[in-house]
């Protein structure tokens, strides 16, 4: 093989080395809005089932939102949160935890979201042909004071 075929062959496999590490990162990254905001329209869901969990024994609180304006204004919340994919075995960094599980109109529960403080999400997708669960941390600020304020 002659010099020029060596520095073609060593450009070819740096190319392929870029663009699969281009790839592995790209997948890691998502967003709230791509996974389930693009997946469900606000007008499908019927009620909001939230459960939160304290590291205090006796403070569990159960609600069920079906109130059209908070349930926008917390999905408002959930939107612009950028995530990139992680461990499943995170503890809260806070006194509660929230699992929220989403249901449709025609009552099927198509989304279970379990929020670990302000830094850990983790998404079960109930897609009936295809579901899956992915834990990610959250990567942006996010802050959210609409689900907050259901238990005060």
């Amino acid at each position: 093989m002659d010099k020029n075929g060596k520095y073609m062959l060593v450009g070819a496999l740096l190319t392929g080395v870029g663009v699969s590490l281009i790839t592995y990162t790209a997948s890691r990254y998502t967003s709230f809005k791509r996974i389930v905001a693009n997946t469900i329209r606000l007008e499908e869901i019927a009620s909001l089932e939230i459960t939160r969990l304290s590291s205090v024994p006796g403070e569990k609180k159960d609600v069920v939102i079906t109130d059209p304006a908070v349930i926008g204004r917390i999905f408002g919340d959930f939107s612009h949160v950028q995530l990139m994919k992680s461990a499943r075995n995170v503890s809260s960094d806070k006194k509660f935890s929230y699992y929220i599980t989403i249901v449709q109109a025609d009552r099927k529960q198509r989304f279970d979201i379990i929020l670990k403080g302000k830094h850990h999400m983790i998404i079960y997708d109930n897609d009936l042909n295809n579901p899956h669960l992915n834990a990610y941390k959250i990567i942006s600020p996010f802050y959210p004071q609409a689900l907050e304020q259901t238990f005060e």
